[in-house]
């Protein structure tokens, strides 16, 4: 590469390396062409960025990031999935991705979430976490219980008051 493309490479990744909340580095070793571009794909239609990168560019790069914790696992045919909205994106569609019809998925290395570096196995158990919407929903759920709960005792209790009432009715019109 010509030195001002080299430039330019570190300077796109390092815009990219910027804005990312979390990202994954793996190994690609193994998987063809046809087994990338599926991975590219999938990776897309999730959101999240795949890119085989230059180790010494991607170095350069993290620098001044919060993907900087990264510098020293940039060795042999690595790439890094890079999410920018959801934390755990990268780690969920590498998830889904190897549980698909993939002959051969990447194998994690490690990753990072929010500037902290985490183990494969961390990144691995984020990928199980409910999707930040199932979350949202859980949590709407639970604070919903106590409303309608109350909203059921204090229905019985109006009409435990009401039958009360008519019983009262009753028996003035009787006696």
């Amino acid at each position: 590469m010509v030195n001002s493309v080299k430039v330019e490479a570190v300077e796109e990744l390092q815009g990219i390396f910027s804005r990312a909340k979390s990202a994954v580095v793996a190994n690609y070793q193994g998987i063809d062409a046809e087994g990338i571009t599926a991975l590219r794909v999938h990776m897309r239609s999730r959101s999240v960025d795949f890119r085989v990168v230059k180790n010494t560019l991607a170095r350069r790069a993290v620098k001044g990031t919060s993907l900087e914790v990264l510098d020293g696992d940039f060795k042999g045919p690595v790439s890094i999935l890079v999410g920018f909205d959801d934390v755990v994106a990268p780690a969920k569609a590498l998830a889904d991705f190897a549980k698909g019809d993939a002959v051969k998925s990447p194998e994690i290395i490690c990753g990072v979430v929010e500037g902290k570096k985490v183990s494969s196995e961390e990144v691995l158990a984020l990928a199980k976490l409910p999707s930040r919407e199932e979350l949202i929903s859980q949590m709407l759920s639970v604070f919903q219980g106590p409303t309608t709960n109350f909203a059921g005792v204090f229905s019985s209790l109006l009409r435990k008051l009401v039958g009360t009432l008519d019983a009262i009715r009753e028996k003035k019109e009787a006696g």
